[in-house]
């Protein structure tokens, strides 16, 4: 969310910078809770902890395509 912060606060300002944190945290929210099912017998915990949005989008693109090749 910070990278969003600095990015938006150089576009738009201040107004920017929050509304770049708050759509960068709730995306980070939505692909975790994507990314669970997934992740079920492996490491969901730890990405509760610790889950970002690379990691979650990776694991939901390379979930699905486990899905459709077994």
């Amino acid at each position: 969310m910070g990278t969003a912060a600095i990015f938006a606060n150089e576009t738009g300002g201040v107004r920017g910078a929050v509304i770049g944190s708050g759509v960068a945290g709730i995306v980070m929210i939505i692909l975790v809770g994507l990314s669970i099912p997934f992740f079920q017998n492996t490491v969901s915990d730890w990405i509760l902890v610790f889950g970002g949005n690379d990691f979650s989008l990776w694991g939901i693109i390379s979930g699905v395509f486990a899905n459709l090749l077994s």
